[in-house]
């Protein structure tokens, strides 16, 4: 992978002088903690003023990190997103220095779908109504993060950082690797497992950190977006060897994703292969389907599914089920107490907290399991009305991009990305992390690529 700003000896000279200040903060005794942060926030902004893009990989390398935290105090921020707010500040001054100073014009096209998130923000906020006095704080706070966090810091920053495809495809390379980093640890785990249980992939901890959590959903749900992105490498590589090694590693993650026996994971892959015959192998699938090649596949799936009929019918996946439709007949009671906005955004876990048969029953409170019932139960129909609006546009956009571009050299990116994107989603319909990097940053990058099409067809145009 070939990163131009590397060659440039300012860069080296900008990052030794950021290292040397760091450093000697450090070696200082008695530094206050403050003041040490402060420091490196400053020194950070300045860095990512002139080289943006750098700050975009290191989050593409960490976005699913999310338990991977700073704490200190009451302050606790996954190091993913403290990296992401530095350079989203960093970002928009530099925006608006070029607004004022250089008298570029403000464009809400920076921000896409600018209008139906904020429709969803507004419905947020009319959701503070119903919130009881003593959560009141706690749900505007969640209101700020992460929901309009996510929007500003992964789906505006790439697709305003990465201005080419050369950012583009150094981004994609290093989820890649990161898979790749992925798939071992959900190796690791099969061969020694971290919880006494069913044996899978799952999460580990890495000296005594737990950057990814311990649910195995939490693996398959990135390996889930980041085999399109394989592909997509695979299918632009033109070097034989690391065509293949795209490819074995695609095919890679993709079963690490059926190890971790995660039905979210299991069906979205499945998703995304449907995408890929519908929109391109349709002619390709009735011939293969049409041979013994279909028999074959479910002869070697037998014994995985014979598996997911054994953990299905276990009793530990029998309770896991009937507290999810407890959790959703609780979204539907709190939907039809307050229909029109909601009972507030980030109460959910609360309410069951105050449920004392669920606790009773099934232990921890827990949230609601698909965004549709944690959207309808906290943000009301207004709210799902709006966030679906902003997911059904996103795959618009993508899915008319690709039949745009069909007949060019873009299709098989924008391809990659209409599964990308689907498959992301879906997994949404079963998941309880719904405004995660781990879910908006792959559509921001998905989003990027579509805005570079639009602009290569431009300048094409002029």
């Amino acid at each position: 992978m070939k990163i131009n700003i590397l060659n440039n000896k300012n860069f080296y000279f900008t990052l030794l002088i950021i290292l040397i200040l760091i450093l000697s903060f450090v070696l200082i005794k008695n530094v206050d903690f403050y003041i040490l942060a402060g420091a490196v926030f400053f020194l950070a902004f300045i860095f990512f003023w002139f080289y943006p893009q750098i700050g975009l990989y290191l989050i593409a390398f960490l976005f699913p990190f999310n338990y991977w935290e700073i704490v200190y105090g009451d302050l606790n921020i996954p190091y993913v997103d403290l990296l992401a707010l530095i350079l989203f500040i960093s970002w928009i001054c530099k925006y608006f220095y070029l607004i004022i100073i250089k008298k570029e014009k403000l464009s809400f096209d920076k921000f896409p779908g600018w209008f139906l998130m904020l429709l969803f923000v507004i419905s947020g906020a009319l959701s503070l109504m119903n919130v009881e006095r003593e959560f009141l704080g706690q749900s505007f706070k969640y209101l700020l993060r992460p929901i309009i966090f996510f929007y500003l810091m992964y789906i505006i920053l790439p697709y305003n950082i990465l201005n080419d495809f050369k950012k583009l495809f150094n981004t994609f390379k290093i989820t890649f690797i990161l898979g790749i980093g992925l798939c071992a640890i959900g190796i690791w785990s099969i061969l020694f497992p971290p919880f006494i249980g069913i044996r899978r992939a799952v999460p580990i901890s890495l000296f005594g950190v737990w950057p990814l959590g311990t649910n195995h959903n939490s693996l398959a749900e990135v390996l889930v977006c980041l085999v399109p992105i394989a592909l997509i490498l695979y299918w632009y590589e033109k070097n034989v060897l690391l065509k293949n090694i795209y490819l074995i590693g695609g095919l890679f993650m993709a079963g690490v994703t059926f190890l971790t026996l995660s039905r979210s994971g299991w069906l979205a892959i499945l998703v995304e292969l449907l995408v890929l015959i519908v929109l391109k192998y349709r002619k390709t699938a009735k011939r293969y389907l049409t041979s013994y090649l279909p028999y074959l596949f479910l002869l070697l799936m037998a014994p995985a599914l014979y598996l997911m009929y054994q953990l299905a019918t276990s009793s530990v996946i029998i309770t896991s089920n009937l507290s999810r439709t407890k959790l959703i007949e609780i979204a539907l009671h709190l939907f039809r107490e307050y229909p029109l906005f909601g009972a507030g955004v980030g109460t959910f876990v609360d309410y069951v907290s105050q449920t004392s048969w669920f606790i009773v029953e099934y232990g921890n409170p827990l949230d609601a399991h698909g965004f549709i019932f944690k959207t309808l139960a906290e943000t009301g129909i207004a709210g799902t009305i709006s966030f679906l609006g902003l997911l059904i546009y996103i795959i618009y956009r993508l899915t008319s991009g690709y039949f745009k571009f069909s007949n060019t050299l873009y299709s098989w990116l924008l391809l990659g990305m209409v599964s990308l994107g689907v498959g992301d989603i879906f997994f949404q319909l079963f998941s309880t992390n719904y405004y995660l990097a781990r879910v908006w940053l792959p559509l921001g990058l998905a989003l990027c690529a579509l805005k570079l099409c639009d602009s290569k067809l431009a300048k094409k145009q002029i």
